[in-house]
């Protein structure tokens, strides 16, 4: 026996309907035909499609026999032409899509959906979801596994995520509306949502800022189980691998680093502020210990700042409180200026920053009278001034 009969193909052949036109004109006579040899698939799309007459040689024929799963043949054979449209069924997104390809060339699927009632019964399957009787029946007989390619949720989220998964892919779907309408908004919500659910999932916080920005905008008039879901969608729980939807609150909270240059309010060090999970700032933020700095310092956390509300609040609340903050260029200059040696020396050295020049004593004796240009501490006085804390 050839071992290949009973070794399973990536992407295999599943079942061939073949439409003949008999001599007697009788009319159409369909045999469904199972892969060659019975029992486990042995041929592969791609063996099948390569023995089709002219087949097509095209960028979307290659990314179609790619996609992972088997492949439901639909031939036509008549007046010596062999004419076949595949049938695969794919996720889009977390919901279950049918999708064809002609195999061979001066093919229309029109032609074929004439010819095989099956075909026709799949294209007119519009509404359905992953367990639709209609959609199980109809992936039974085109010998199409409906399991292998349902995407599966973490368990804190199993029960919840299916029920929102029969939701989207049946009422949701019917919404109408463009994408940037509330209706199109909730719909790329709910995908978004439900993608970041998912076992395999590792979100980011880009994907769980881009969700809360969709959220903000849909409409929410009749989406299911809005509250559990506007509170997950707060937090930061989708973040957290374990799928712990409390885990949350118990996780310490995120920090970053924050480096304060040379100043009247000291030589400049490193530290840190402490962030908060979730999408507004709890009660007793930000730490007492952040809300007494002064002083200035570079501007933290760089481009991962949009990634990160709290970080942003964290920043505006820092402006508020009377801090300086400059980008790094800016800061660059800053260190390498008399403003910042000054400071250095009036607080007895050991600079934080080796790019702080050591002043040289002339310098050092005409500070005790009459010190330096301080173009910054004017600005943090200003800005002690309009409201900072002095």
């Amino acid at each position: 026996m050839d071992p290949k009969a009973n070794t399973p193909l990536p992407n295999p052949l599943s079942t061939r309907f073949v439409a003949t036109w008999p001599d007697d004109c009788s009319g159409w006579q369909i045999e469904r035909r199972g892969a060659e040899g019975g029992g486990l698939p042995h041929v592969s799309a791609e063996e099948y499609v390569a023995g089709l007459p002219g087949p097509l040689p095209s960028p979307a024929m290659a990314s179609f026999l790619a996609c992972p799963g088997p492949l439901a043949a639909f031939e036509l054979a008549c007046d010596g032409q062999r004419k076949a449209v595949g049938v695969k069924l794919v996720p889009w997104g977390v919901n279950p899509v049918f999708v064809r390809q002609t195999l061979t060339a001066s093919t229309l699927p029109q032609e074929l959906d004439a010819v095989h009632p099956v075909l026709a019964r799949q294209g007119g399957l519009v509404t359905f979801h992953w367990g639709t009787p209609g959609f199980l029946d109809l992936c039974e007989i085109l010998g199409l596994d409906s399991q292998a390619v349902r995407p599966r949720f973490r368990p804190a989220w199993e029960e919840l995520a299916e029920e929102l998964l029969r939701w989207s892919c049946t009422v949701a779907h019917g919404t109408g509306g463009s994408w940037q309408s509330p209706q199109g908004e909730m719909r790329m919500a709910v995908s978004d949502l439900l993608a970041m659910m998912r076992v395999e999932a590792r979100p980011t916080l880009r994907q769980l800022d881009a969700l809360r920005e969709h959220w903000e905008m849909m409409d929410r008039n009749g989406i299911l189980r809005f509250g559990e879901l506007d509170v997950l969608v707060a937090s930061d729980a989708l973040l957290d691998p374990a799928a712990d939807p409390g885990a949350a609150q118990h996780r310490d909270p995120p920090r970053a680093g924050l480096d304060l240059l040379p100043s009247r309010y000291g030589p400049g060090c490193q530290t840190s502020i402490k962030g908060y999970h979730g999408r507004t700032p709890p009660a007793g933020w930000p730490d007492p210990d952040d809300a007494e700095l002064r002083g200035i310092a570079i501007t933290p956390g760089g481009d991962a700042v949009w990634e990160r509300p709290w970080l942003r609040d964290a920043m505006q609340g820092l402006r508020g409180q009377g801090m300086v903050l400059l980008s790094p260029a800016e800061a660059w200059v800053y260190l390498d200026s008399d403003e910042a040696a000054y400071w250095v020396w009036r607080w007895g050295g050991t600079p934080c920053w080796r790019q702080v020049r050591w002043p040289a004593l002339w310098k050092r004796l005409l500070w005790r009278v009459w010190p330096p240009a301080l173009p910054r501490d004017r600005e943090l006085a200003t800005r002690r001034m309009a409201g900072g804390a002095g």
